[in-house]
Order: structure tokens, then C-alpha cells, then sequence
């Protein structure tokens, strides 16, 4: 019967006397000591021997973690003696094994698993999974090798018989897990490099994506007639723009420091404004459409009256130095930013700061001991069209907080799948996230309401064609992603794939609330050769 485990335990009858056993053992076993080189001038075994027992190993020539610890135990009998041997691994080797695994399947199972609840399993994780029964397989055998030829000798010197060496053979499990364990090298290599050539290739398009592209449809969707209508070179750092809430304004804001104010329609520049600090992170029209608000680099928040040549108001308070998000509330009186980690609300008229959320924690006592407690980690992803509600990151959870009611709304993202960027409706009844789950991008659309999953749809095969900064815009109606293959619309409510343009990759997009414009940034800003382009439906 074949045994699982790496443990035997058996017992050898013999006639010869207590002492004749003991002195058979002596002969065969050395104390233990540091050995040199590869001498092979020594006794087959090392280890102690005494009148009750003996705690014993075999001298071998390589190297082998998995070689038996045998320990004796004598029992005098009428007949002779008996020699109870148990053979088993050493403690030290089952604690690293234990260690091993459960670190081993504490990183690749979970990353199968979210594959599995994703849909998109992941075929070569299958290797991972697999590699550590292949090597405990291999183990297995060395071991049982081992075991025994030891239980053989031990038979031989205990029943007072000439020790007879094995044959020697040309092949053993010695070679055997050396070749197993590059075998399994090898595939992982393989795959890595096969895995690395499968993400950094292209995006392809499937058949059934290929039918959406606006030239291969027979009843075109709306957005084929979609056209480039200008593009502005003026502004040649830009890295942040934002559009009038009545679809008539664009302005941009670059690494010169500097906002640009233009003519939709026409594309024309009608004001250029300039700060003496503070890369432009972030910017936002108020709804009266003459006030513009820019987050700055430099921990500021600008508040620009475009009615007046006077220099913008400023906001001083943030603690990162990144203010990337900025936003109007619909009554135009309170500003809310975004920084690492932090929202401020801010009124509008006074500059005066009204809130800091999460809010600061009571510092715990404990006698004489004060511990300081800092806000609970946050993520801030969107900040809703009307300036109410935030699209963050609490706790680890993807969480939709009104600012002015303080109610919080928890979508039911699973823990292992990480957001990459989340967006807000215009309504903000709809929330739309991408998501990495090992290898795969999903793009999915949620009911802020109900929190349920409206649809699941996939991006890409790979993280790096979708980072940090995804290049999405939320409509009424679509969601419109920049894609290496070309501008991609899906249904807000199905998720149906409607249309597929031939665009340039552009980031920073924006789409109106209706679907008449869409306007995203290409180039790059750091390189100075960065354009706005404006795409319209035509007029009905």
C-alpha cells in the first residue's frame, strides 16, 4: 500500500541477544561530526546509540533536506530482541514545508479565485498551483528512496547478516527531483516570457467588436458621425481641462502654470491667465460659467474670476501636494477638493474653509499615554458634476459619500479585485469602475442605488494598457473610453458596445452630459507637444 505521507514505523524481530544488536549498530554508526571534502572513508550511518535505543542518519554524498531521521527503540524479548524504528522527516524541514506552502497558496490562490468570480480564469496559474504537488511529489519519492534503503540496512546489521550494498544504479531520485525542479523552472520562464510578450502586444479586437467600428455597420450608432472639429496646439503643456456646464467653454490648465480659456464652437483662445506657482492638477467651471477653479501642485486652490484681471483668490490648507480633483456644488457656493487622502469643502464667496473630511480621530488615553490616531485611509476617485458627492476609496471599500448629508453608500466590490478609477454619472444615480483582476481589465457599470452589477465588460488582457489614469468620460447616456484601437462606446444601461472610432489615444477625457463633445488631450505635456482635440456631433 502506497503511504501518502513521509513516516514509517516498523519493528524487526531478531534472535540475537540485547548486546549482539547494540555491538552490530556500533559497528555501522559514527558520532556526529563535521565532515570535510568527500571522503567516503566513514561508517554508513551517524548519530548516537545507547542501551535503550538509537537516533540515527545516513551518511550520504549530496545534498538532500528531505533524508529520514531514524530512531530506534530496543525491547528485550524471551526469543531475542525487538528494534521498533520509526523513520520521518526532520521537524525543522516540517515546519519549513508548512511555511512554504502556506505562503506559496496564500498569494496564488486568491489570484486564481478572483479570475474564477471575474470570468476570466487564468489558465497558466495552473502552474503555480500545481508546482508545489509536482515538487512535494518529487520530495515524496526522494524520501521513500531513502527510507528504504535505510530500512534494508537496518534489517541486514539488526538480524546479524553481512551488510550487502546496493547496486549501484545509473539513475536515481536524486537525479530525478534535480530534473523535475528544472523542469519546472523552465515553464515558469517560459511563461513569464510568453505572459510579458502577451501584455506589452497590442490590443486586438475581437469579430464581434470589429462589426462596431463605424465603417463596418450598416445602420451606423450616432457616434459614427462624430467628427474632429479643431485642435488647439496653443497650449502645448496641457495636462488638465474641463468643460462649462452649458457646453460653451473649455478651459485647460498645463505645467507652464498657466489657464487658457477658450471658445468651444470656434476654437478659439479668449483669455490666457497666469500663476507664479503650482502645476495645474485639477480644474472646474462654476455654473455661472465666469469662475474657474484650478488645484495646483503647490497645495493651493485657485479661484479665478474671469470678469475681473484681478489675480485668483487662494486656498491654503491642504497637506498634499497634489490637489487633483476640484468641483462646484450646483448653488455655486461651496468648492470642494481633493487631495491625497483628503476632501475640503470650502465657501466659495469667504474662501473660508467649512470642513475637513475624514474627520481627525479623538486621541486615545490610556493612563498617562496619549496615542495620536490619523483619518482612516482614503482614495478619491470623483467628484459628482454637482459638487454633493464623492467617489472614494474608505476603509478599502468603494464608498459614494454625500458631502452635505453625510450618507454613505458601499458598493460591493470584491476585496481581492483593485480599483483603478471610478467615475460618476452626470445624474449620479451610476457609477462606472475599472478594475484589475489578475491578468484582465474589466469595465464595469453599477446602480448607485440598488449597488447592484449592471454589466461586466472586459478592457483588456493586460494591467499595463489601463493604469492609474484611465482615459474615460461619463455621459447621460455612454460611457466613451480611449482605447489603443480606437474610441469605444458602450450603453450606459446594457453595456452593450455601441461604437468603435478611429481616434487617437487621448487621456483626460471629457464627453457633455447630451453626447455632443467629446474632448480628451494627446501628446505628451513634459515634451511640450501636447494637443487638445474637440470631437462634435454634427447639429441637428
Amino acid at each position: 500500500m502506497m503511504k501518502l505521507l513521509p513516516y514509517n514505523h516498523f519493528s524487526i524481530q531478531t534472535i540475537q541477544t540485547l548486546p549482539a544488536v547494540i555491538a552490530a549498530l556500533d559497528a555501522h554508526i559514527e558520532p556526529p561530526k563535521f565532515r570535510w571534502g568527500l571522503s567516503r572513508d566513514h561508517a554508513p550511518y551517524t548519530g548516537t546509540l545507547s542501551n535503550t535505543g538509537f537516533k540515527i542518519r545516513r551518511i550520504i554524498h549530496y545534498r538532500n533536506s528531505f533524508l529520514p531521521n531514524i530512531r530506534g527503540r530496543f525491547e528485550p524479548s524471551p526469543g531475542g530482541t525487538v528494534v521498533h524504528i520509526t523513520l520521518s522527516l526532520h521537524p525543522v524541514v516540517i515546519v519549513f514545508l508548512v511555511c512554504w506552502l502556506s505562503f506559496w497558496y496564500g498569494i496564488s490562490l486568491p489570484i486564481f479565485l478572483s479570475g474564477l468570480f471575474s470570468g476570466g480564469v487564468i489558465p497558466e496559474i495552473g502552474l503555480f498551483l500545481l508546482a508545489p504537488l509536482i515538487l512535494f511529489s518529487i520530495f515524496w519519492g526522494v524520501f521513500w528512496f531513502e527510507a528504504n534503503r535505510s530500512q534494508r540496512e537496518l534489517i541486514q546489521i539488526i538480524q546479524g547478516n553481512p551488510l550487502v550494498p546496493p547496486t549501484p544504479k545509473r539513475f536515481g531520485w536524486q537525479k530525478l527531483w534535480r530534473i523535475g525542479l528544472a523542469i519546472i523552472v523552465a515553464a515558469q520562464l517560459i511563461w513569464f516570457v510568453n505572459h510579458h510578450q502577451r501584455v506589452n502586444a497590442p490590443e486586438g479586437l475581437s469579430q464581434a467588436q470589429q462589426i462596431k467600428r463605424c465603417d463596418q455597420q450598416s445602420s451606423p450608432s450616432p457616434y459614427c458621425s462624430f467628427s474632429l472639429t479643431h485642435t488647439l496646439t496653443e497650449h502645448p503643456t496641457v495636462t488638465a481641462i474641463a468643460l462649462s456646464p452649458d457646453n460653451t467653454t473649455l478651459v485647460s490648465g498645463g505645467r507652464d502654470k498657466a489657464i487658457k480659456v477658450w471658445d468651444l464652437q470656434t476654437g478659439e483662445l479668449q483669455q490666457t491667465r497666469q500663476s507664479d506657482s503650482g502645476v495645474v492638477t485639477g480644474l472646474a467651471i462654476a455654473p455661472d460659467g465666469q469662475t474657474i477653479v484650478s488645484g495646483g501642485g503647490d497645495r493651493m486652490v485657485r479661484i479665478w474670476d474671469l470678469t475681473t484681471d484681478q489675480p485668483p483668490q487662494m486656498l491654503q490648507g491642504h497637506t498634499s501636494q497634489n490637489v487633483g480633483l476640484v468641483e462646484v456644488s450646483a448653488d455655486g457656493n461651496t468648492i470642494v477638493s481633493g487631495g491625497y487622502r483628503e476632501i475640503k469643502l470650502w465657501d466659495r464667496t469667504t474662501g473660508e474653509l467649512k470642513a475637513t473630511l475624514p474627520e481627525e480621530k479623538a486621541p486615545i488615553e490610556i493612563g498617562p499615554v496619549t496615542l495620536e490616531s490619523g483619518p482612516p485611509p482614503l482614495r478619491i476617485f470623483d467628484i459628482s458634476a454637482d459638487g454633493s458627492t464623492v467617489l472614494v476609496e474608505l476603509n478599502n471599500k468603494l464608498t459614494a459619500w454625500n458631502l452635505f448629508t453625510q450618507q454613505q453608500t458601499v458598493l460591493p466590490h470584491q476585496w481581492f479585485t483593485h480599483v483603478n478609477a471610478a467615475y460618476l454619472s452626470p445624474d449620479g444615480q451610476t457609477v462606472v469602475t475599472t478594475s484589475y483582476t489578475q491578468p484582465k481589465n474589466h469595465l464595469k457599470i453599477w446602480d448607485l442605488a440598488t449597488g447592484d452589477l449592471k454589466a461586466n465588460i472586459l478592457l483588456s488582457e493586460n494591467r499595463e494598457s489601463w493604469g492609474y489614469r484611465d482615459h474615460i468620460a461619463v455621459n447621460r447616456d455612454s460611457v466613451i473610453a480611449s482605447t489603443a484601437t480606437g474610441l469605444k462606446i458602450w450603453n450606459l444601461q446594457t453595456g452593450e458596445l455601441e461604437a468603435i472610432l478611429e481616434t487617437e489615444l487621448m487621456r483626460d477625457l471629457w464627453a457633455s452630459p447630451a453626447g455632443q463633445h467629446i474632448i480628451g488631450i494627446t501628446g505628451d505635456a513634459d515634451s511640450q507637444d501636447a494637443q487638445i482635440q474637440i470631437w462634435q456631433r454634427p447639429s441637428s
